[in-house]
């Protein structure tokens, strides 16, 4: 009888150890198609953002092609504007120039004139 019952709990723990396995197994697959479930759901989101990135990327480089374009239009500005200072202040020096040699003759004119009083 003690061989018989050695025999039956072999056959009970090679059982439990075939049902830990197979229980094992199919918590791996089952863990495998989780996984992977969630991997295409992440996929799916992530290509749902591409879009917004791709618009946000474009929208990006049309202002930076905007900013460049009126940073070109303040320098052609700064441009224009130093060389009408430059005539501004020509014209201003011949005024004075032109001032200075007009005040000259008045004042020539005052000397020579006798009845300027002195």
């Amino acid at each position: 009888m003690d061989n018989w019952l050695m025999w039956v709990l072999l056959a009970v723990l090679v059982l439990v150890l075939l049902g830990a396995v197979w229980f094992f197994l199919r918590k791996r697959e089952r863990d495998r198609v989780r996984a992977h479930e969630e991997a295409e759901l992440i996929r799916r989101r992530a290509a749902g953002g591409e879009h917004y990135a791709e618009a946000r990327e474009a929208a990006a480089r049309q202002a930076q092609e905007e900013a460049e374009a009126a940073k070109e239009r303040v320098a052609q500005a700064e441009r224009e504007a130093a060389a009408r200072d430059r005539e501004a202040r020509a014209a201003t020096a011949d005024a004075r120039d032109h001032r200075d040699r007009v005040t000259e003759s008045y004042v020539e004119a005052d000397e020579i004139d006798p009845e300027t009083k002195k």
